[in-house]
């Protein structure tokens, strides 16, 4: 699924949306969406847009900038990642990379224990 035509139609169809539906929603014919799906054209910005959003979606998604189909989720998984963890811990100096390591270990203590961890 490399193209955007490919992705739309992938996200129509999980999500149960027919062609005409799709193309009415933004305001196009079902003619011009059925060339977007098919590669024959491209969609402006604008229309990109309103597609991504009606497929709750990102135009990042739709061009093939991510792969992350549903924006919302992956910026929030993407903010407590453990890549970003580790970027976060490496700026810190040894001290608190000390305090950083004690703590997790007392967390997976409590965590073994089935205590509350807050």
């Amino acid at each position: 699924m490399n193209t955007i035509g490919e992705r739309i139609a992938y996200l129509r169809e999980i999500q149960n949306i027919k062609q005409k539906e799709l193309a009415a929603a933004i305001g196009i014919t079902a003619a011009t969406m059925s060339k977007y799906e098919n590669n024959i054209n491209i969609p402006s910005a604008d229309i990109l847009s309103k597609i991504a959003d009606s497929l709750k979606t990102s135009t990042d998604y739709l061009v093939g900038r991510t792969n992350y189909t549903n924006p919302y989720i992956s910026a929030s998984f993407s903010k407590y990642s453990t890549e970003r963890l580790f970027e976060l811990i490496l700026k810190l100096d040894s001290q608190n990379k000390l305090r950083i390591y004690e703590r997790v270990l007392t967390l997976l203590e409590l965590q073994s224990e089935g205590k509350e961890t807050r």
